[in-house]
This record gives C-alpha cells, structure tokens and sequence, in this order.
C-alpha cells in the first residue's frame, strides 16, 4: 500500500514538473485567456489541473476550481472544453454578472462560437433582459444561420414574450427544412393553443408523437384532448400509457377520469378495482369508487365503502365524506360522531371544526358552537387561525366587537402573518370606527401579501372616503383592480376615487359597471347618484337615489339619502 501511494505521488509530482518549466503570471478567472499560437500546448499539464478542477467543481470548491481551470488553460490555451467551464462555475458561485462579463469578452476573441451566445443569451433571460437575449441569438444565427439548437431557443423564447408570429415563421422554417425536429413540433403545437387554432396544435401533437412516443408527451397530449373534449382520443392516449406499464396509477386514474367524462360510470369504476389490487395505497382507490358512486346516486354503496374504509384505514377523508352524508340526510349526530373522530393531524381537522360549528349553528345549539371554538383555541395542538375568525363572528353576532377585536389579537400573537385574522381585524376596527387603527391592519396584510385585493381596496377606498392621498388612493384601488376586474365592489371604489378627483366621466363609467355587478349595493347607488349630480344628470341622480334609498336598511342612512334627494329638488 505504501508502495503504491509512493508512485502516485512521483506521477503527481512528475507532472506538475511538466507545468513548472514554464512560469505563469497568476490566471485573472474573470477574463478568458487569449489563444496563444506561439505556445506549445502542453496536453498532460492541462488535463491534470482540469482534473483538478473538477474534482474541485464536484465538491462545490468554487475558488479552488475556477483557479485549477485557469491553470488548465495556461498549460493549453487551446482547451475550449476547459474554458467553458469557467462561466459554469461562475454561474454555480451565484456571480452572474461576472459570467455574463466572461461570456462578453469570450464573444470578442470567439464570435463564431455559438455556445458562448447560447450561454450569454439565459443570463440574460434570467436577468429579464429577453430583447438583449433576443439580440444574442440573432447575432449567434449570422454565423450559423442553420443552428435549430438557436432556432428553437429563439422561436421558444418569442412565444414566451406572446411574439406568436415570429415564433411561428421560425418553427414553420425548421420544420420545413427537417419535419423530423421533434421539439419543433411539441413547441409549434404549444404555440398554436395559444392562438386557438387547436386543430392545428393537434396535428403538431401528434406528429411529434409519432416521432418520439414518451409518456409525459401522451399525458399533456391526453389534458389537451379531455379540455376540447376530444374524450376518445384521451382515453386510447391513457390506454397507450398502461401498455409501457399496467403498474402505474396515473393513467388508470386519468382514464378513469376520461370515462366519467363519457357518461361510462360502470368502466371506470371496473378499471379503478383493477387498480386497486395492486395499488399501494387501495384505501385512496375506494374513496374515488366511492365519489363516483356518489355522483351517480348509489348512496348506500358509497356509506358501505366508506364505512369500511374508515374502519380499516382509520381514514380521515372517508370520516367527512361520512359526515357530509349524514348532513345531506339530517343525520346530525351520525354527521358530529365522525367529525369527532377526525384528529388533529389530519388534513380534514379544520374543515371538519368548521363543518360541526355550521351543524351546531344551523341547529340553534350556540352554546355548544362557543364550547367547541373555545375549546380549539385553548388547545396548542388544535388551535388554528380560522377558529378565532370563526368564534370572533359569534360574538360579533351577539354584539360583542370588543370582545372578538380581543380575541383576534390574541390570535395575531399566535399567528402574526395570518391574513384573515388580520383582515377580520381590521372589519371589526372599521365597524368601531378606528379607521387608523383597520388601515394599520390592511397595511401589515400589504406587508405579507402586496397583491392582497381586498386590503388596496379597503384601504384606497377609505382614503377616498375621507379625501385624502388620493392619488396613492387611485394606484391602490387600480392595482385592485387589475387582481379583481369582475368586482362591483372594487370597481365602486375606483369610481369614488375617481369621483374625489373630480374626474366625473370616469366616475361615472366605472360605477355603472360597479352597480352591474353588484346591482343589491345601496352604496354604490349613492356615489353613482353623486356623480350624476355632478354631471348635471338630474332624473338620473334623483333615480339613482332613490334605488339607494329603496336598498339601505338603516333609517340614518335613508334620512342622508332623501336630503341629497331634496337639494335636487331645490336646486342646491
């Protein structure tokens, strides 16, 4: 052994004797070595540091690879394989900026290079730069103007940015020069679902099949199908799957699936009991017979198997299946026993508190309804955030806000990102009129969640309501907007913002859409009835008004409405 370790490291030594004669200055990793024709290459000094390197590389010693590279490419400034290396590792560092620096200046020494442009081109992809990486590619193409690897990253790279057309012409070009280009195809027909043309797509899904038959092409193949219900061609797609392997669960369920779809109950559920006598876990087999027995009103099959599932597996899911049953058939206490059984730990556990709190409530049995919440929440392993949020809305029920303002709070301690206890929160603060102290709530939501639609709306809509930064009231309200456009609601905020901004047109667009929506709204009519107003539309004010005051509950809130309908009449 000793011997042996001996004469490894005179070979080690006698190779790094090769490198030696030539002293080198210290390699700069960050710029590409020059090729030197007047140096000889020296062939085994390279391949050793390139070893070096990674074996380095491998056990992610950046440093120490990127300079055993640099060495490698002393010994041989040939060594393009070695030199590609270097933006790799860079890029392994997390120091794109650096690589793509790298990749510049190889560009300038090696402009035919069409990898050093492919490389280059997903750094700027990566960095949201698609037009540079657009232009890289177009670059690389003027050298091989033929590359399809360039092509179908450029076409690849059109469709993303929705350039549908262009992508298109590049696709067509490389399948027309070679039909054989499989990724072509899969991404033309991708492209061609975008622009609805799905009969084309499916002829270019099923050449591509033809050329290379995999699995994962048939599944998307299969969801395309079943989405244009195309039901046949989905299912002799799943049924082309289980001849590769009759063991694998997903074509089975997917075929299943397909034959609901066709109105052939009896077939699926054949096909789901062939599953299961090889499935691994039978137990999530029985509970899709059991739903499909269920959709086709066989009640009694579905309790029976349910029930044994339950017993057997100590199922959870098949324990509130039970339990929707028993709702379904005014079995309260069939429903509650199985409900009970659900523990913590299961999946189940809130739906199942919140569906016995809804049980318990729609019988009249609130006192149980308070044991139950106050139970929960007093248990670590039980509490959870929708649990305060439910038992806050009993005591606000009961008039209470103080108290449910209280006990959100507490919740918040426990649960200082949860979003529904902070936007309850700040609903109860509103109602107290703590408009400062509901804005601080929304704006934590803001913090956890930015593109939280409901919190930009409150919190713009209260700006407007009291006529201030309305100008950020506007951007908020927009931005909800955009997440929300088919909300009466929010769409009434932005028509008040408008309306505070004196931009009556817009006002007055955007809250006949609002009242559309939610046409049982008496505040959208009110701010409608305002802008009106303000517009000089009298008949339409005084309509807008009245429908208002026809919607509004509160008898302060109709007195508001009929002065704003007596100063039409007066004219003040």
């Amino acid at each position: 052994m000793n011997t042996a370790h001996s004469a490894l490291c005179l070979a080690c030594i006698l190779l790094l004797a090769s490198c030696a004669g030539k002293p080198a200055p210290q390699p700069q990793p960050a710029k590409p070595v020059e090729t030197r024709q007047s140096e000889k290459a020296d062939l085994g000094c390279s391949y050793f540091y390139f070893l070096w390197g990674s074996h380095a590389e491998y056990y992610q010693r950046y440093d120490e690879a990127l300079e055993a590279y640099d060495k490698a490419i002393i010994c041989d400034p040939e060594a393009d394989y070695v030199m590609k290396k270097i933006p790799l590792v860079m890029i392994k560092q997390g120091e794109n900026a650096k690589a793509a620096e790298w990749l510049r200046l190889a560009i300038q020494q090696h402009p035919g290079d069409s990898s050093l442009y492919l490389l280059l081109a997903h750094l700027n992809i990566l960095d949201r730069k698609e037009n540079e990486a657009i232009r890289l590619y177009n670059e690389a193409l003027k050298h091989e103007p033929d590359n399809q690897v360039i092509l179908l990253r450029l076409g690849q790279l059109h469709a993303e940015l929705k350039h549908f057309r262009e992508a298109e012409v590049i696709f067509r070009k490389l399948l027309h020069a070679d039909d054989s280009l499989y990724y072509a195809h899969v991404y033309l027909a991708r492209l061609l679902i975008q622009i609805r043309d799905f009969t084309g797509a499916g002829l270019e899904f099923e050449r591509a099949l033809e050329l290379n038959w995999s699995a994962e092409l048939a599944y998307e193949m299969a969801d395309f199908y079943i989405r244009h219900e195309q039901y046949a061609k989905a299912a002799k797609l799943f049924n082309s799957i289980i001849e590769t392997d009759d063991t694998d669960e997903r074509p089975v369920l997917g075929l299943a699936q397909t034959l609901l779809l066709m109105g052939r109950d009896q077939e699926a559920i054949d096909h789901l009991n062939r599953l299961r006598t090889y499935s691994e876990a039978p137990e999530r087999i029985d509970l899709v017979i059991a739903r499909i027995l269920l959709r086709t009103n066989k009640r009694q099959q579905a309790k029976e198997l349910l029930t044994r599932v339950a017993s057997e597996f100590a199922s959870s899911e098949a324990r509130y299946t039970l339990a929707l049953i028993a709702v379904q058939e005014d079995d309260t206490e069939t429903a509650i026993d199985n409900l009970k059984l659900i523990s913590p730990s299961d999946n189940e556990f809130e739906e199942a508190v919140y569906l016995h709190t809804r049980i318990l409530r729609e019988a009249g049995r609130i006192d149980e309804v308070f044991a139950l919440l106050r139970g929960v929440i007093a248990d670590p392993n039980r509490r959870r955030p929708l649990f305060y949020v439910l038992l806050a809305s009993l005591y606000e029920e009961k008039k209470e806000i103080d108290t449910a303002i209280n006990l959100l709070e507490n919740g918040t301690i426990l649960f200082p990102t949860d979003q529904q206890i902070l936007f309850e929160s700040a609903i109860l603060l509103d109602k107290k009129g703590l408009q400062d102290k509901a804005i601080a709530k929304m704006e934590q939501i803001l913090e956890f969640s930015p593109d939280h639609p409901e919190a930009l709306n409150y919190i713009g809509y209260t700006w407007a309501d009291r006529n201030i930064n309305l100008d950020k009231a506007l951007a908020y309200v927009k931005k909800a907007v955009e997440l929300k456009p088919e909300n009466g609601y929010i769409l009434d905020s932005l028509g008040w913002v408008y309306f505070r901004l004196g931009r009556f047109d817009e006002a007055k667009a955007e809250l006949e859409k609002a009242v559309r929506l939610a046409p049982d709204d008496p505040n959208i009519y009110d701010h409608l009835g305002d802008v009106y107003a303000a517009l000089h539309e009298f008949d339409r004010a005084r309509e807008a008004y009245g429908k208002a005051m026809e919607l509004f509950e509160e008898a302060e809130q109709k007195a508001a409405v009929r002065k704003k309908i007596d100063a039409l009449a007066t004219g003040n």
